[in-house]
Protein backbone atom coordinates (compact mmCIF):
# COMPACT_ATOMS: atom_id res chain seq x y z
CA UNK A 1 0.00 0.00 0.00
CA UNK A 2 3.02 2.01 0.53
CA UNK A 3 4.45 1.61 -2.79
CA UNK A 4 0.81 2.66 -4.39
CA UNK A 5 0.70 5.42 -2.02
CA UNK A 6 4.00 7.02 -3.36
CA UNK A 7 3.23 6.28 -6.69
CA UNK A 8 0.17 8.33 -6.27
CA UNK A 9 1.83 10.92 -4.91
CA UNK A 10 4.53 11.39 -7.92
CA UNK A 11 1.32 11.85 -10.16
CA UNK A 12 -0.16 13.95 -7.79
CA UNK A 13 2.23 16.42 -8.17
CA UNK A 14 2.06 16.57 -11.86
CA UNK A 15 -1.76 17.30 -12.04
CA UNK A 16 -1.64 20.91 -11.18
CA UNK A 17 0.71 21.62 -14.23
CA UNK A 18 -0.23 18.34 -16.87
CA UNK A 19 -1.75 21.00 -19.20
CA UNK A 20 1.08 23.58 -18.58
CA UNK A 21 3.55 21.50 -19.47
CA UNK A 22 2.95 22.05 -22.85
CA UNK A 23 1.07 25.05 -23.13
CA UNK A 24 3.79 27.22 -21.19
CA UNK A 25 6.28 26.24 -24.05
CA UNK A 26 4.00 28.21 -26.22
CA UNK A 27 2.11 25.58 -27.83
CA UNK A 28 -1.15 26.11 -28.21
CA UNK A 29 -4.96 24.00 -26.97
CA UNK A 30 -5.29 22.41 -30.31
CA UNK A 31 -1.34 20.77 -29.79
CA UNK A 32 -2.50 20.10 -26.27
CA UNK A 33 -5.33 18.21 -27.31
CA UNK A 34 -2.76 16.49 -29.74
CA UNK A 35 -0.87 15.10 -26.94
CA UNK A 36 -3.11 14.01 -24.58
CA UNK A 37 -4.33 12.29 -27.51
CA UNK A 38 -1.24 10.47 -28.01
CA UNK A 39 -0.95 10.23 -24.28
CA UNK A 40 -4.50 8.25 -23.97
CA UNK A 41 -3.81 6.46 -27.21
CA UNK A 42 -0.63 4.86 -26.10
CA UNK A 43 -2.52 3.71 -22.50
CA UNK A 44 -5.01 2.26 -24.68
CA UNK A 45 -2.86 0.33 -26.84
CA UNK A 46 -0.72 -0.95 -23.91
CA UNK A 47 -3.71 -1.52 -20.90
CA UNK A 48 -5.17 -5.69 -22.29
CA UNK A 49 -1.49 -6.52 -23.12
CA UNK A 50 -0.07 -5.46 -20.27
CA UNK A 51 -3.36 -6.91 -17.85
CA UNK A 52 -2.82 -9.99 -19.23
CA UNK A 53 0.85 -10.17 -18.90
CA UNK A 54 0.82 -9.19 -15.23
CA UNK A 55 -1.91 -11.75 -14.76
CA UNK A 56 0.34 -14.28 -16.49
CA UNK A 57 3.75 -13.27 -15.31
CA UNK A 58 3.50 -11.15 -12.07
CA UNK A 59 2.08 -8.16 -11.09
CA UNK A 60 5.36 -6.84 -9.47
CA UNK A 61 7.80 -7.59 -12.71
CA UNK A 62 4.76 -5.20 -14.54
CA UNK A 63 4.52 -2.74 -12.07
CA UNK A 64 8.33 -2.78 -11.96
CA UNK A 65 8.67 -2.25 -15.92
CA UNK A 66 5.60 0.49 -15.89
CA UNK A 67 7.70 2.86 -13.47
CA UNK A 68 10.77 2.24 -15.16
CA UNK A 69 8.59 3.71 -18.60
CA UNK A 70 6.96 6.71 -16.53
CA UNK A 71 10.37 8.03 -15.49
CA UNK A 72 11.99 8.35 -18.90
CA UNK A 73 8.52 9.55 -20.15
CA UNK A 74 8.98 12.83 -17.73
CA UNK A 75 12.51 12.77 -18.44
CA UNK A 76 11.69 13.85 -21.64
CA UNK A 77 9.37 16.38 -20.96
CA UNK A 78 12.00 18.69 -19.77
CA UNK A 79 12.34 18.96 -23.56
CA UNK A 80 11.09 22.36 -26.09
CA UNK A 81 10.90 20.21 -29.19
CA UNK A 82 7.02 19.12 -30.19
CA UNK A 83 8.17 15.85 -31.50
CA UNK A 84 9.65 14.63 -27.72
CA UNK A 85 7.33 16.16 -25.95
CA UNK A 86 5.05 13.80 -27.56
CA UNK A 87 7.15 10.90 -26.76
CA UNK A 88 7.09 11.47 -23.24
CA UNK A 89 3.85 11.45 -23.45
CA UNK A 90 3.69 8.07 -25.06
CA UNK A 91 6.36 6.49 -22.85
CA UNK A 92 4.34 7.98 -19.79
CA UNK A 93 1.15 6.38 -21.04
CA UNK A 94 2.69 3.10 -21.58
CA UNK A 95 3.95 3.05 -18.02
CA UNK A 96 0.69 4.08 -16.29
CA UNK A 97 -0.93 0.83 -18.92
CA UNK A 98 1.50 -1.31 -17.21
CA UNK A 99 1.57 0.32 -13.61
CA UNK A 100 -2.40 0.56 -13.84
CA UNK A 101 -4.52 -2.51 -11.98
CA UNK A 102 -1.15 -4.56 -10.72
CA UNK A 103 -0.48 -3.94 -7.19
CA UNK A 104 -4.05 -2.96 -6.61
CA UNK A 105 -5.24 -6.59 -8.01
CA UNK A 106 -2.72 -7.87 -5.44
CA UNK A 107 -3.99 -6.25 -2.70
CA UNK A 108 -7.28 -7.27 -3.14
CA UNK A 109 -6.20 -10.98 -3.66
CA UNK A 110 -4.18 -10.94 -0.43
CA UNK A 111 -6.88 -9.18 1.43
CA UNK A 112 -9.76 -11.47 0.23
CA UNK A 113 -7.71 -14.19 1.24
CA UNK A 114 -7.30 -12.43 4.60
CA UNK A 115 -10.93 -12.82 4.73
CA UNK A 116 -11.35 -9.22 4.57
CA UNK A 117 -14.79 -7.60 2.61
CA UNK A 118 -14.27 -6.58 -1.24
CA UNK A 119 -16.05 -3.27 -0.48
CA UNK A 120 -13.39 -2.46 2.50
CA UNK A 121 -10.42 -3.62 0.18
CA UNK A 122 -12.04 -0.95 -2.66
CA UNK A 123 -12.43 1.83 -0.13
CA UNK A 124 -8.91 0.92 0.99
CA UNK A 125 -7.75 1.89 -2.53
CA UNK A 126 -10.06 4.79 -3.23
CA UNK A 127 -8.87 6.78 -0.19
CA UNK A 128 -5.29 5.35 -0.82
CA UNK A 129 -5.03 6.96 -3.89
CA UNK A 130 -7.47 10.04 -3.39
CA UNK A 131 -5.17 11.56 -0.22
CA UNK A 132 -2.00 10.90 -1.75
CA UNK A 133 -3.20 12.29 -5.23
CA UNK A 134 -4.37 15.38 -2.76
CA UNK A 135 -1.05 15.30 -1.19
CA UNK A 136 1.22 15.75 -4.29
CA UNK A 137 -1.02 18.12 -6.17
CA UNK A 138 -1.67 20.54 -2.96
CA UNK A 139 2.73 20.25 -3.61
CA UNK A 140 3.00 20.40 -6.87
CA UNK A 141 0.70 23.86 -6.53
CA UNK A 142 3.61 25.00 -4.51
CA UNK A 143 6.61 23.77 -6.76
CA UNK A 144 4.70 25.63 -9.28
CA UNK A 145 5.56 29.14 -7.78
CA UNK A 146 8.49 28.23 -8.13
CA UNK A 147 9.24 27.86 -11.58
CA UNK A 148 9.68 30.70 -14.00
CA UNK A 149 7.32 32.02 -16.20
CA UNK A 150 7.80 30.29 -19.75
CA UNK A 151 8.92 27.19 -21.25
CA UNK A 152 10.77 26.70 -17.56
CA UNK A 153 7.81 26.80 -15.45
CA UNK A 154 7.19 23.18 -14.97
CA UNK A 155 10.89 21.81 -14.35
CA UNK A 156 10.50 22.17 -10.38
CA UNK A 157 7.96 19.97 -10.44
CA UNK A 158 9.27 17.31 -13.18
CA UNK A 159 12.36 16.98 -10.80
CA UNK A 160 10.84 16.26 -8.19
CA UNK A 161 8.28 13.44 -9.89
CA UNK A 162 11.62 11.54 -11.31
CA UNK A 163 12.95 11.57 -7.82
CA UNK A 164 9.73 9.91 -6.47
CA UNK A 165 9.12 7.36 -9.17
CA UNK A 166 12.73 6.33 -8.81
CA UNK A 167 12.07 6.29 -5.15
CA UNK A 168 9.00 3.86 -5.97
CA UNK A 169 10.94 1.74 -7.95
CA UNK A 170 13.40 0.93 -5.37
CA UNK A 171 10.91 0.20 -2.82
CA UNK A 172 8.82 -2.06 -4.85
CA UNK A 173 11.82 -3.81 -5.39
CA UNK A 174 12.98 -4.70 -1.88
CA UNK A 175 9.62 -4.77 0.16
CA UNK A 176 6.97 -7.12 -2.17
CA UNK A 177 7.66 -10.74 -2.72
CA UNK A 178 4.68 -11.73 -5.29
CA UNK A 179 5.46 -15.33 -4.88
CA UNK A 180 6.10 -15.84 -1.18
CA UNK A 181 2.95 -13.76 -0.57
CA UNK A 182 0.37 -14.92 -2.79
CA UNK A 183 1.94 -18.95 -3.95
CA UNK A 184 1.14 -17.27 -7.52
CA UNK A 185 1.32 -20.14 -10.43
CA UNK A 186 2.55 -18.42 -13.84
CA UNK A 187 0.97 -19.60 -16.78
CA UNK A 188 1.64 -18.55 -21.03
CA UNK A 189 0.58 -15.49 -22.00
CA UNK A 190 -1.49 -17.05 -24.67
CA UNK A 191 -3.18 -19.44 -21.93
CA UNK A 192 -3.89 -15.78 -20.22
CA UNK A 193 -5.58 -14.77 -23.19
CA UNK A 194 -7.96 -17.61 -23.41
CA UNK A 195 -9.17 -17.28 -19.92
CA UNK A 196 -10.07 -13.66 -20.10
CA UNK A 197 -11.98 -14.28 -23.57
CA UNK A 198 -13.70 -17.19 -20.86
CA UNK A 199 -14.72 -14.38 -18.68
CA UNK A 200 -16.01 -11.85 -21.35
CA UNK A 201 -17.83 -14.48 -23.14
CA UNK A 202 -19.51 -15.95 -19.90
CA UNK A 203 -19.67 -12.22 -18.90
CA UNK A 204 -21.70 -9.55 -20.69
CA UNK A 205 -21.83 -7.34 -17.76
CA UNK A 206 -18.52 -6.66 -18.35
CA UNK A 207 -18.76 -5.52 -21.80
CA UNK A 208 -21.59 -3.53 -20.47
CA UNK A 209 -20.03 -1.60 -17.53
CA UNK A 210 -16.88 -1.28 -20.09
CA UNK A 211 -18.77 1.05 -21.92
CA UNK A 212 -20.21 2.60 -18.93
CA UNK A 213 -15.99 3.70 -18.54
CA UNK A 214 -15.69 5.00 -21.87
CA UNK A 215 -17.91 7.85 -21.32
CA UNK A 216 -15.94 8.40 -18.09
CA UNK A 217 -13.38 8.51 -19.89
CA UNK A 218 -14.59 11.35 -22.16
CA UNK A 219 -15.69 12.99 -18.86
CA UNK A 220 -13.03 13.09 -16.92
CA UNK A 221 -10.75 13.63 -20.28
CA UNK A 222 -12.76 16.57 -21.55
CA UNK A 223 -12.42 18.00 -17.48
CA UNK A 224 -9.18 16.76 -16.41
CA UNK A 225 -7.43 17.97 -19.90
CA UNK A 226 -8.76 21.33 -19.82
CA UNK A 227 -9.76 22.57 -16.14
CA UNK A 228 -6.93 24.48 -15.87
CA UNK A 229 -6.55 27.02 -18.96
CA UNK A 230 -10.29 27.27 -18.11
CA UNK A 231 -9.32 28.19 -14.53
CA UNK A 232 -6.36 30.56 -15.31
CA UNK A 233 -8.55 32.72 -17.59
CA UNK A 234 -11.04 33.14 -14.60
CA UNK A 235 -7.62 33.90 -12.23
CA UNK A 236 -7.28 37.94 -12.24
CA UNK A 237 -3.18 37.70 -13.13
CA UNK A 238 -0.40 34.53 -13.02
CA UNK A 239 1.08 35.12 -9.76
CA UNK A 240 -2.33 33.07 -8.73
CA UNK A 241 -0.72 29.64 -10.20
CA UNK A 242 -0.53 28.20 -6.40
CA UNK A 243 -4.34 28.53 -6.67
CA UNK A 244 -4.20 25.80 -9.68
CA UNK A 245 -2.20 23.28 -7.17
CA UNK A 246 -4.98 24.42 -4.60
CA UNK A 247 -7.71 23.20 -6.53
CA UNK A 248 -6.27 20.08 -7.64
CA UNK A 249 -5.68 19.24 -4.08
CA UNK A 250 -9.13 20.10 -2.76
CA UNK A 251 -10.96 18.17 -5.61
CA UNK A 252 -8.95 14.64 -4.43
CA UNK A 253 -9.58 15.46 -0.62
CA UNK A 254 -13.56 15.94 -1.51
CA UNK A 255 -13.04 12.86 -3.69
CA UNK A 256 -12.36 10.88 -0.17
CA UNK A 257 -15.30 12.16 1.29
CA UNK A 258 -17.56 11.20 -2.05
CA UNK A 259 -15.37 7.81 -1.09
CA UNK A 260 -17.08 7.45 1.93
CA UNK A 261 -20.12 7.93 1.00
CA UNK A 262 -19.76 5.93 -1.77
CA UNK A 263 -18.56 3.45 0.61
CA UNK A 264 -22.14 2.92 2.49
CA UNK A 265 -24.19 2.75 -0.49
CA UNK A 266 -22.30 -0.34 -1.68
CA UNK A 267 -24.21 -2.27 0.75
CA UNK A 268 -27.59 -1.00 -0.47
CA UNK A 269 -29.81 -3.07 -2.79
CA UNK A 270 -28.98 -1.83 -6.10
CA UNK A 271 -25.45 -0.72 -6.57
CA UNK A 272 -25.35 -0.66 -10.60
CA UNK A 273 -28.71 1.67 -10.59
CA UNK A 274 -27.03 4.13 -7.99
CA UNK A 275 -23.58 3.85 -10.41
CA UNK A 276 -25.76 5.14 -13.04
CA UNK A 277 -27.44 7.78 -11.50
CA UNK A 278 -24.38 8.80 -9.73
CA UNK A 279 -22.83 10.06 -13.48
CA UNK A 280 -26.65 11.34 -14.69
CA UNK A 281 -25.86 13.74 -11.72
CA UNK A 282 -22.17 14.63 -12.54
CA UNK A 283 -22.88 15.00 -16.79
CA UNK A 284 -25.53 17.31 -15.25
CA UNK A 285 -22.94 19.49 -13.27
CA UNK A 286 -20.64 19.20 -16.40
CA UNK A 287 -22.65 21.12 -17.94
CA UNK A 288 -23.11 24.18 -15.21
CA UNK A 289 -18.98 23.56 -14.98
CA UNK A 290 -19.25 25.40 -18.65
CA UNK A 291 -21.48 28.21 -17.71
CA UNK A 292 -19.25 29.27 -15.09
CA UNK A 293 -17.96 33.13 -15.22
CA UNK A 294 -16.41 33.30 -12.14
CA UNK A 295 -13.83 31.80 -9.74
CA UNK A 296 -16.24 30.79 -6.82
CA UNK A 297 -18.70 29.13 -8.41
CA UNK A 298 -16.12 27.23 -10.50
CA UNK A 299 -14.69 25.70 -7.81
CA UNK A 300 -18.25 24.80 -6.11
CA UNK A 301 -19.60 22.83 -9.04
CA UNK A 302 -15.95 21.65 -10.11
CA UNK A 303 -16.20 19.99 -6.25
CA UNK A 304 -19.46 18.80 -6.76
CA UNK A 305 -18.14 16.82 -9.78
CA UNK A 306 -15.64 15.04 -7.98
CA UNK A 307 -17.72 14.67 -4.87
CA UNK A 308 -19.48 12.43 -6.94
CA UNK A 309 -16.86 10.71 -8.94
CA UNK A 310 -15.45 9.67 -5.77
CA UNK A 311 -18.45 7.81 -4.36
CA UNK A 312 -19.40 6.39 -7.83
CA UNK A 313 -15.94 4.86 -8.31
CA UNK A 314 -16.11 3.40 -5.09
CA UNK A 315 -19.33 1.95 -6.58
CA UNK A 316 -18.17 0.86 -9.82
CA UNK A 317 -14.66 -0.72 -8.17
CA UNK A 318 -17.19 -2.90 -6.26
CA UNK A 319 -19.17 -3.54 -8.88
CA UNK A 320 -16.14 -4.43 -11.22
CA UNK A 321 -14.14 -6.84 -9.02
CA UNK A 322 -17.74 -8.54 -7.58
CA UNK A 323 -17.82 -9.80 -11.34
CA UNK A 324 -13.95 -10.80 -11.89
CA UNK A 325 -12.61 -13.96 -11.01
CA UNK A 326 -9.18 -13.19 -9.38
CA UNK A 327 -6.71 -15.40 -12.30
CA UNK A 328 -7.85 -12.40 -14.61
CA UNK A 329 -8.64 -9.51 -12.13
CA UNK A 330 -5.64 -7.55 -13.71
CA UNK A 331 -6.47 -8.24 -17.24
CA UNK A 332 -10.19 -6.76 -16.53
CA UNK A 333 -8.91 -4.06 -14.49
CA UNK A 334 -6.72 -3.06 -18.04
CA UNK A 335 -10.17 -3.36 -19.86
CA UNK A 336 -11.68 -1.04 -17.69
CA UNK A 337 -8.82 1.33 -17.90
CA UNK A 338 -8.42 0.50 -21.62
CA UNK A 339 -12.02 1.38 -21.91
CA UNK A 340 -11.29 5.54 -19.81
CA UNK A 341 -8.87 5.51 -22.64
CA UNK A 342 -10.72 5.50 -25.42
CA UNK A 343 -13.15 7.64 -24.25
CA UNK A 344 -10.41 10.28 -23.75
CA UNK A 345 -9.20 9.78 -27.33
CA UNK A 346 -12.70 10.30 -28.23
CA UNK A 347 -12.74 12.99 -26.26
CA UNK A 348 -9.52 15.07 -27.39
CA UNK A 349 -10.92 14.14 -30.97
CA UNK A 350 -14.14 16.30 -30.00
CA UNK A 351 -12.10 18.53 -28.45
CA UNK A 352 -9.72 19.05 -31.56
CA UNK A 353 -13.12 19.59 -33.93
CA UNK A 354 -14.87 21.42 -31.24
CA UNK A 355 -12.00 24.57 -30.59
CA UNK A 356 -12.14 25.13 -34.15
CA UNK A 357 -15.87 26.63 -33.65
CA UNK A 358 -15.57 27.26 -30.15
CA UNK A 359 -13.99 27.04 -26.50
CA UNK A 360 -13.38 24.98 -23.64
CA UNK A 361 -17.31 24.95 -22.46
CA UNK A 362 -18.32 23.94 -25.58
CA UNK A 363 -16.76 20.59 -25.11
CA UNK A 364 -17.63 20.15 -21.93
CA UNK A 365 -21.45 20.87 -22.77
CA UNK A 366 -20.96 17.98 -25.95
CA UNK A 367 -19.22 15.68 -23.47
CA UNK A 368 -21.94 15.72 -21.08
CA UNK A 369 -24.76 15.24 -23.53
CA UNK A 370 -23.38 12.76 -24.98
CA UNK A 371 -22.29 10.92 -21.71
CA UNK A 372 -25.85 11.19 -20.51
CA UNK A 373 -27.38 9.48 -23.38
CA UNK A 374 -24.83 7.00 -23.09
CA UNK A 375 -25.49 6.36 -19.12
CA UNK A 376 -29.28 6.50 -20.62
CA UNK A 377 -29.12 3.38 -22.71
CA UNK A 378 -26.64 1.39 -20.51
CA UNK A 379 -28.31 1.37 -17.75
CA UNK A 380 -31.56 -1.12 -18.21
CA UNK A 381 -29.21 -3.72 -19.69
CA UNK A 382 -26.40 -3.39 -16.84
CA UNK A 383 -29.58 -3.98 -14.19
CA UNK A 384 -30.64 -7.01 -16.11
CA UNK A 385 -27.45 -8.62 -16.48
CA UNK A 386 -25.55 -7.73 -12.84
CA UNK A 387 -27.85 -9.88 -10.99
CA UNK A 388 -26.74 -13.20 -12.86
CA UNK A 389 -22.73 -12.17 -11.86
CA UNK A 390 -23.47 -12.09 -7.86
CA UNK A 391 -24.57 -15.32 -8.22
CA UNK A 392 -21.70 -16.97 -9.19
Amino acid sequence: MGVMALNYLALGITLPAMSLIVVSKGYPLTTLALIMMIYSATVMVFEVPSGLFADAKGRKTSFIFGIALSTLGVGCMFAQNLMVICTGFALSGAGRAYGSGSLDALFIEEGQVHGKRLETLVFALEINSGVSLSIGALIGGWLLTLGQEGPTLTYPILMVRISLLILSLLLVMISINEKQRLNHTHVTFFAQITLFKQLLGGTPFLLLFSMSVFLKGMLLSSVEGFWQPYLKNLLSNDSQYWILGAVASLIFGISVIGSLIGQKMVGLKNPVGIYSIMFLIIFGFQILLSLTQHTLSFLIVYCLIYLFLGGSSVVGEYILNKATKDEVRSSMLSLSSFSLQSGAIISNILATLTFLYGGIDLLWKLCAILGALGFVFLTKPMLQQFPSVTGQ
